[in-house]
């Protein structure tokens, strides 16, 4: 098929199928069960002798859009779910079949499981997620359809294609010599989508899918939810995310782009030989030196409500409280300086790294001795001492053996099940009706 046949029978579908994501949840619900016979019918593709259906097409972009958050879906709708939905379920279809061949298919009780892991990375129960999806007219049987592919991706590479991976013992070594030589440097907490790219003729299709991917993802959308939806890698099943990475661990053009990067920051599409990426940045720290976010704090506190409080400004109360909690017992003494204080309350906060703590706060906490409180600090409902109880500071040692070829063989897997991936899709017979 032509690239030109290829957009012709996308439009075609589209026609069919966008006013799905132009209606209210209920009016989508009415529809869907007006045409379910239809589309059911309604042959759309064949992959490898296997059907698509358009019901199948449907119930995938409107997994697309809960998955992203409707109401954050701005432009186009078409541009922006047609590739990728359909690309999806082709991808579905490849990864069972070949899961079929070596007996890697998952059974009801994973896939069950499985479910239960996607509804809790919404804050659902499975139950409570069940009813999301009936509202917005989704069966539930098209969600696990598609986590039935994940899944058994995810055991095809971990049985399959790990036999592929072979790492010595002096890649392992040299490894950890690197790390001793690189210390002081960078290493960089990150997330991916990636869009894999079978062939130039689909380039700009996918670079302006992957363009509309970014501004999506800068109006709000959930990053997480986007790459497992979306993402064309091994990652995508937790969200993205890389955890810590090195530059020398990523192609060249990605190299170059993320010491640029803010923390927080997501990247635009970055586009190689292999595909797309759109990365975001969650941290980064300096290789074998100790970072201060990382270090632990056990705090109590001591509260003061602003309704208890009406008439003391902040600068009184910290008159008063400032030189009761800088004193060396003020964690011990907690409780009962809070009752002399008139505090509306005082406790146990708990312990935290110092990078989870409100930034204002931050440095106050990591110059405080054991046992001393910070000056108060106003939030919405009132204002706050922070009492420092413990202070844990890691200690930075090289990573062990073991804990280096493991990470190594996950970085070496991902790159062999996405070349297996796109090998499946360039030898499958994809016939689009």
């Amino acid at each position: 098929m032509t690239m030109k046949t290829y957009r012709q029978f996308i439009l075609k579908i589209l026609m069919l199928s966008v006013t799905v994501l132009l209606f209210t949840n209920n009016a989508l619900k009415a529809q869907q069960t007006r045409s379910d016979l239809q589309d059911v019918q309604q042959i759309i593709a064949i992959v490898n002798d296997e059907l698509i259906s358009l019901y199948d097409l449907k119930q995938r972009v409107m997994i697309l859009v809960l998955s992203t958050g409707s109401a954050q879906i701005q432009g186009d709708p078409e541009q922006y779910f047609q590739t990728q939905a359909m690309n999806g379920l082709i991808d579905d279809k490849l990864k069972l079949q070949e899961a079929v061949k070596y007996d890697a298919t998952p059974n009801d009780d994973e896939l069950e499981t499985s479910y239960g892991t996607y509804a809790n990375q919404f804050n659902m129960a499975p139950d409570e997620l069940e009813i999301r999806l009936n509202e917005t007219g989704i069966q539930k049987e098209s969600l696990l359809n598609q986590i039935r592919g994940t899944v058994a991706w995810q055991r095809l590479v971990g049985g399959l294609l790990q036999t592929q991976v072979n790492i010595t013992d002096d890649e392992v070594l040299n490894y950890i010599e690197k790390l001793e030589r690189d210390k002081g440097k960078f290493e960089y907490n990150v997330s991916e989508i990636f869009l894999l790219i079978t062939n130039n003729a689909q380039r700009d299709d996918i670079v302006s899918t992957a363009k509309i991917m970014h501004e999506q993802l800068n109006s709000g959308a959930l990053f997480s939810g986007v790459a497992q939806q979306f993402s064309q890698s091994s990652t995508a099943s937790v969200g993205g995310d890389m955890g810590w990475i090195m530059e020398s661990e990523l192609p060249d053009e990605v190299n170059q782009v993320i010491p640029l990067m803010e923390v927080g920051g997501i990247s635009e599409p970055i586009i190689t030989d292999d595909g797309i990426y759109i990365l975001k940045l969650s941290n980064k720290r300096k290789i074998l030196t100790l970072n201060d976010s990382d270090i632990a704090v056990e705090l109590k506190y001591i509260f003061f409500s602003k309704e208890d409080n009406v008439d003391s400004s902040l600068d009184a109360l910290n008159e008063l409280v400032f030189p009761v909690v800088n004193n060396s017992n003020a964690c011990e003494l907690n409780d009962e300086n809070g009752k002399s204080l008139n505090a509306t309350d005082a406790g146990q906060l708990g312990t935290f790294r110092v990078g989870e703590l409100p930034a204002q706060v931050q440095d106050d906490i990591l110059n405080l001795k054991d046992g001393h409180g910070t000056k108060l600090y106003e939030d919405e409902e009132g204002y706050r001492s922070f009492v420092l109880c413990l202070k844990d500071i890691p200690e930075i040692v090289l990573p062990e053996f073991e804990v280096v070829l493991d990470n190594m063989t996950k970085s070496r897997l991902q790159l062999i099940a996405r070349r297996h991936l796109r090998d499946l899709r360039r030898d499958a017979i994809i016939d689009y009706r």
